[in-house]
């Protein structure tokens, strides 16, 4: 993984851009509705930005070049099934290849839209907006503009005040492709929980053509939490084993707001995920569990900002990971503790199994503590399977490769019993499950 030269990105850089003039063309009388000035807003922001390289610190153990390397097409329009399929009631939305292929449910007091039509609306326009003035954890990040110049289809989603919703929302993006053409989608979420609201939300990717489909998922999810306002977020990430995907989601919570995120990731062969959380206000707690497996040639890179700028906040953060065989896995973990938050409860803790002598695990606790009544700590682990647990449980009748499946699955448990929605949590594990049986060791 080589250093991007400053060439080398002006003329990735210049095959965007002529992505975008081929857009911009086809406009004809859309030219002034306001999702073509919302992109072309943040097109003019890509032009004048460059894709990371692995001199700058927040990407030193990712290299971008194998994605934007490529030359993209436009994701192809494929049939499928437009429901998903769980074992419990939700609210389903479906995505094919990038595109809107169901119809957006109805629920009570809750505004689902596409950002097309939002965008049409002053009040949401003037919100949608202001969120994207909010600044991620990462410094360098391209890929934030790259998703509003490029988004065909995104979704705003407004859960009014007090409004509980009992059934999940699922996400579903399917990613379909038989061809040796390598194709791209920016899925784009705004979430908007308003005083009192409560919700649960599951980001879902796979792919539902080849195993060794080739694609980029470039994800943007903007979410903020009003008082008193919940919100359970899952994702799951299963991709094929040759795609790439970043996301990005970043989070603002108000005043006794809580948020938890529960990220599962499985697939994928550069995986980037960029996790950023503002405290805005007094008794906000944040919850983030994470959980990765790889094997093969994986690379998954797991990038958290928690931003406590007033007192009387708490954050937990736990990160668990599993690699095999030539697989890497990055954990870069930042909790900032600003001088006005005194009383902060911040916990983090990263701990990764490294089963192959050729796996690889880079993992970088941080803490920036500027007031001086707080209770923080971090750490972080890097180990093999116990090696006397696997002789006591072979002393029990289990055979070697029972002993080390039973402790994996056990190790990855830890992040995924912290979900408290029963429905979630068997889900989770059922994708777990499917992943642990591929692994060879």
């Amino acid at each position: 993984m080589n250093n991007i030269h400053q060439e080398q990105i002006s003329e990735h850089m210049e095959r965007f851009i002529n992505m975008f003039h081929l857009y911009d063309v086809g406009l004809n009388g859309h030219r002034h509705e306001p999702i073509a000035e919302y992109r072309r807003n943040g097109f003019e922001l890509l032009k004048s930005e460059d894709f990371p390289s692995r001199r700058d610190e927040d990407w030193k153990y990712t290299s971008v070049t194998p994605i934007i390397n490529q030359k993209f097409i436009e994701a192809p329009k494929a049939n499928l099934p437009s429901q998903p399929t769980l074992d419990f009631e939700n609210h389903a939305i479906v995505f094919n290849n990038g595109h809107l292929s169901s119809q957006l449910p109805t629920i009570e007091g809750v505004e689902i839209l596409s950002v097309a039509d939002a965008l049409k609306s002053e009040s949401y326009n003037n919100w949608i907006n202001a969120q994207l003035q909010v600044q991620s954890g990462t410094l360098k990040n391209t890929f934030l503009r790259l998703n509003q110049a490029f988004s065909a289809s995104g979704l705003f989603i407004k859960v009014g005040k007090n409004i509980n919703i009992t059934k999940p929302i699922h996400i579903q993006y399917n990613s379909i492709s038989d061809s040796n053409q390598t194709f791209i989608t920016h899925p784009q979420l705004f979430v908007w929980m308003e005083v009192g609201s409560n919700a649960q939300i599951i980001e879902d990717y796979s792919n539902s053509g080849s195993e060794d489909a080739s694609y980029f998922t470039n994800v943007v999810n903007r979410i903020e939490l009003g008082k008193n306002a919940k919100l359970v977020h899952l994702k799951l990430q299963n991709e094929s084993f040759k795609a790439q995907a970043v996301n990005n989601t970043i989070v603002s919570q108000m005043r006794d707001s809580n948020y938890s995120h529960y990220a599962l990731d499985l697939g994928g062969n550069i995986v980037r995920n960029n996790l950023s959380i503002r405290l805005m206000d007094s008794n906000t707690l944040s919850n983030l569990y994470g959980a990765f497996i790889g094997f093969n040639d994986q690379h998954i890179d797991n990038q958290t900002f928690i931003d406590h700028a007033m007192p009387h906040c708490q954050s937990n953060e736990m990160y668990k990971g599993i690699l095999a065989d030539r697989s890497r896995g990055v954990f870069n973990g930042k909790v900032l503790v600003r001088q006005d938050a005194q009383k902060t409860n911040a916990f983090q803790q990263s701990s990764s199994l490294v089963l192959s002598p050729t796996a690889v695990m880079d993992t970088k606790p941080q803490l920036e503590i500027f007031a001086d009544d707080v209770k923080c700590s971090h750490g972080a682990t890097i180990g093999h399977l116990d090696e006397s647990s696997i002789f006591y449980l072979n002393s029990r009748g289990l055979s070697e490769n029972m002993a080390k499946s039973l402790l994996k699955r056990a190790f990855i448990s830890e992040v995924v019993d912290h979900i408290e929605n029963e429905d979630l949590k068997e889900l989770a594990y059922a994708k777990i499950e499917d992943k642990l049986n591929l692994m060879k060791i």
